[in-house]
């Protein structure tokens, strides 16, 4: 065999998923919280009732109401789009 079949490709590190630092005022906690209640407004047609949007230093949390499961999870998508892929939590109860 020759020494060429025997080298090897160097060893890189995986590389970390990106993470977004949530905001570190409440100013911005409440504009991002905006964000995302009005991506969620626009992509649901207003049909999550009594939508909270709670952002935190480690998660971003929806509350609310809806009447299927289909409407949940755009209102998830909806805010994993404008949370520019924060940590989500959706707590929406479909009843």
């Amino acid at each position: 065999m020759s020494q060429a079949s025997h080298r090897t490709a160097p060893v890189l590190p995986k590389p970390r998923p990106r993470t977004h630092p949530l905001p570190e005022t409440p100013i911005e906690a409440e504009r991002l919280a905006a964000r995302i209640e009005s991506a969620v407004w626009r992509e649901t047609g207003g049909s999550v009732r009594d939508l909270q949007v709670v952002v935190d230093r480690r998660l971003v949390v929806l509350t609310g109401r809806c009447n299927t499961y289909y409407t949940k999870q755009k209102a998830q998508h909806a805010a994993m789009g404008a949370s520019d892929g924060r940590n989500l939590a959706n707590q929406i109860d479909v009843v």
